[in-house]
């Protein structure tokens, strides 16, 4: 989030040739956005996982249901444990009857063949691409005897207390915001007054609010995959103890690689994108700590991501009844429409 003289300075790069290269990385695929990460908690939505077991034949309807659904935070093709569709959903407090409403719809419509939905337990623990591990030329170099070490060492990760819900202090503008950021955190404010018609001075105070009351989190670096040897990502389904998921997910920030672990009731969930080198050592380690692990090759070129959603937004809450998150779902699958909620990466 530096600017590019500050960025200029830590990385020995003239701010002209830093410019350049950053356009280049882009302009690639390298770098894809920097993303403020929305806490789901603290504008007043809960996060389900869902594995949806999907035909071949109608993955394309499953994922248009995805797009169509105000609430869904992330979607990719899956194969493995699970073959169809593994998806994220941030909903409104006591909905997710209503997400299992519509699955068992499709259900009936015979559009997926089963489902599973799980809950997260606490915030998700993630973490970033660590650098430091690679070596030009050469590739990826990570102990993975010492990282097994870490587990068996680790103090338990003390879950900190969710964000507090924060909605009753936020508008629609501040809404706006989020969704801007999400997009590309580094938009400068005078280009998000002129979209949300607030002063500059009162977007720089806002963002601050929002970093203050962790309604933003952090920020995110999304790079693609293929960079330096990265593969598809894959999603580890562990069943363990309390006591285990919390060692591991202690662990979890010593990865090299950029990882989403989702604790559960039954353990946790992995999503982590690594070399087809690494994958095999993760699992062995993992293995020896679960009682037993699902896992789920993805197809990245699959991998939609969508940006904050703030247009269910209003009169300082969120649109919650079956006619909006059931049925409007189901009829405009019936009528095709195009999707038009989300900017996907």
């Amino acid at each position: 989030m530096g600017s590019i003289s500050s960025l200029s300075k830590e990385t020995g790069i003239s701010p002209i040739s830093l410019k350049r290269r950053l356009r280049k990385l882009y302009s690639e695929k390298i770098l894809l956005s920097i993303s403020a990460q929305v806490s789901p908690f603290s504008v007043g939505l809960e996060s389900k996982a869902a594995f949806i077991n999907v035909s071949p034949d109608n993955l394309n309807v499953v994922e248009k249901v995805c797009d169509y659904h105000p609430y869904t935070r992330y979607r990719i093709r899956c194969f493995g444990a699970v073959n169809g569709i593994f998806a994220i959903f941030a909903l409104p407090f006591h909905t997710a009857n209503m997400l299992k409403d519509l699955l068992e719809k499709l259900k009936d419509l015979e559009y997926i063949e089963s489902y599973d939905l799980e809950t997260p337990t606490s915030d998700f623990v993630t973490t970033e691409t660590n650098y430091d591990h690679y070596v030009a030329n050469e590739g990826w170099r990570f102990d993975w005897e010492k990282w097994e070490k870490t587990i068996e060492q680790a103090e338990p990760l003390d879950n900190e207390s969710p964000p507090l819900s924060v909605l009753q202090r936020l508008d629609e503008k501040d809404m706006c915001i989020l969704r801007l950021l999400s997009k590309n955190a580094r938009t400068r404010n005078k280009d998000i007054a002129v979209a949300t018609n607030v002063e500059p001075y009162h977007v720089s105070r806002r963002r601050k609010a929002l970093e203050k009351m962790r309604v933003i989190t952090g920020y995110r670096v999304l790079i693609g995959p293929q960079f330096l040897q990265i593969t598809s990502p894959v999603v580890l389904k562990c069943n363990c103890s309390i006591e285990t998921t919390r060692r591991i997910a202690t662990a979890v920030n010593h990865l090299p690689f950029q990882s989403t672990l989702i604790q559960t009731l039954s353990g946790f969930i992995l999503y982590t994108t690594m070399t087809s080198m690494d994958f095999p050592s993760l699992v062995t380690v993992l293995r020896k700590q679960c009682s037993s692990i699902e896992i789920l090759w993805c197809d990245y070129r699959s991998s939609f991501r969508y940006w904050f959603y703030d247009k269910p937004f209003k009169d300082g809450r969120w649109m919650s009844n079956s006619n909006f998150m059931v049925e409007s779902v189901l009829s405009r699958l019936q009528n095709d429409e195009e999707p038009s909620k989300t900017v996907l990466l």
